[in-house]
């Protein structure tokens, strides 16, 4: 039931995705399915936040022997990050629409991870 579940959710996000990059006419910036980075200040954010991140995470497996088992912290962290994302392209990309995308999915994960942890 669980994995169905997901599938499930998969699917409307990918639908909701497809549907939003129609409707407002979102033009592709990449070249290809790479994901590349709008600028230097991008990259320097986003690797603050990926390492921020996996510290906390260290730190409350192993340290405080918290949440060992809670695996959706890996989906929080993927959705800080499109929501950063989003903030960047919103301010140095704004004619794309790119951020809509963005901040699609980083609702979209903020969704599933207080899915996972208020019913999984």
């Amino acid at each position: 039931m669980f994995l169905m579940t997901i599938m499930l959710y998969a699917i409307i996000f990918i639908c909701g995705y497809v549907w939003i990059k129609k409707k407002l006419k979102v033009s592709s910036t990449s070249d290809g399915l790479l994901y590349k980075h709008i600028n230097r200040f991008h990259l320097i954010g986003e690797i603050i936040l990926v390492v921020a991140s996996l510290i906390a995470i260290f730190v409350m497996r192993y340290v405080l022997e918290w949440r060992v088992w809670a695996h959706q912290d890996i989906i929080l962290v993927v959705a800080i990050l499109h929501a950063f994302r989003s903030l960047v392209e919103r301010r140095y990309m704004k004619d794309t629409k790119q951020h809509f995308l963005s901040a699609y999915a980083s609702v979209s994960g903020l969704l599933l991870f207080l899915g996972l942890e208020l019913f999984a």
